[in-house]
């Protein structure tokens, strides 16, 4: 376990939302201020038949968005296994897979429809792997839609055990919109984004990655 210069505590991604995953859920109005309907224009119009896979799930705070959409499959996958049991998907079309979204991904090539990453990619250490396993997972012509956020600056959180206040950042990589297009044309991603502003301050970008 790391420490920065005020002794706070560095987390890994998977150690932090085990932790709090009782307590996710107060976060979730902050989270969804950032969303949208802009994601739902870079979908198909019918919304039928998708193969769709969440990477970073979370405990399914993007799910009920897509609760409208007709699709065929939809794959939870996050590295937090608790966090994730929690994801709301309880149907037969709904999977639940615990991955490390640092490793080669758990799939056959080219089975994807729609993959979706909101607010994941901060924490992604070998970012170059995962562009290259969702190109091998898309099937061609299809999308990776991806809601990056703008991180000034890494924010201290604490968790309360019992009486005790613990305190603590989670581990981040800070990636430049400029990089993450570099990567994606490199794994042969046609790469478009829109600017997400909020109150004249860009917050966010939303990027689409399409697999030709």
């Amino acid at each position: 376990m790391a420490y920065n210069s005020k002794h706070v505590q560095i987390l890994d991604p998977e150690k932090w939302y085990n932790l709090i995953s009782d307590q996710y859920k107060q976060y979730h109005s902050h989270l969804d201020s950032f969303f949208n309907l802009e994601i739902f224009k870079f979908l198909p119009r019918e919304y039928e038949n998708l193969d769709i896979i969440d990477l970073g799930a979370w405990d399914g705070r993007v799910f009920k968005y897509f609760e409208n959409v007709s699709f065929r499959k939809y794959v939870a996958c996050d590295i937090a296994e608790k966090l994730l049991k929690k994801h709301p998907g309880k149907w037969i079309k709904v999977q639940k897979i615990v991955c490390d979204l640092n490793k080669k991904l758990p799939f056959d090539d080219e089975i994807f429809s729609i993959a979706t990453s909101f607010f994941v990619l901060e924490h992604i250490e070998n970012i170059e792997g995962l562009f290259g396993e969702v190109y091998r997972i898309l099937k061609y012509w299809w999308k990776w839609i991806i809601g990056h956020f703008i991180q000034r600056r890494e924010f201290e959180r604490e968790h309360w055990k019992w009486k005790d206040r613990m305190r603590f950042k989670i581990q981040q990589y800070h990636y430049r919109l400029e990089e993450l297009k570099k990567i994606a044309e490199y794994n042969f991603f046609e790469f478009n984004y829109q600017e997400i502003v909020e109150n004249l301050v860009l917050i966010w970008y939303l990027i689409v990655c399409e697999k030709k």
